[in-house]
């Protein structure tokens, strides 16, 4: 994607069908300090782990699931998920925003989603060490 497609960003399908590919390649997530503005991922410190594959389910589930706004908010994000995969090799990411939104790949796809349980993802954050409040 270029030009001015880039700048209006992908639809919400071609972000979903990017996420079922990498989150069904996905191991393990790393909840990461800062959000898009954050630097390198390898560079970051670590605040969460999710290694277990109901953890993996349920955060995929979390991320995953709501409506795309068609555009992204001006904040950076809290906090950064990343994926793994088999190799411990980064495939994805995507930051929190608000209490809300997950922005996947910004850069990439500029189409924040609006999560359908803001309140759980939070939740499982904050169960993770993460104060997300």
């Amino acid at each position: 994607m270029t030009g001015p497609a880039q700048r209006r960003g992908a639809s919400g399908a071609e972000v979903r069908d990017w996420l079922d590919e990498v989150w069904g390649r996905t191991e393990a997530a790393l909840v990461l300090v800062g959000g898009d503005d954050g630097g390198p991922l390898a560079e970051r410190r670590v605040c969460g782990e999710v290694f277990d594959p109901e953890g993996v389910a349920e955060l995929r589930a979390l991320t995953t699931t709501g409506e795309f706004s068609n555009g992204i908010c001006r904040c950076h994000g809290s906090v950064t998920i990343a994926l793994l995969d088999a190799e411990g090799e980064f495939i994805g990411s995507g930051s929190v925003h608000g209490e809300t939104d997950v922005s996947w790949e910004r850069g990439r796809f500029r189409n924040n989603l609006k999560v359908t349980d803001p309140e759980r993802l939070i939740t499982f954050l904050e169960r993770l060490g993460i104060p997300m409040r």
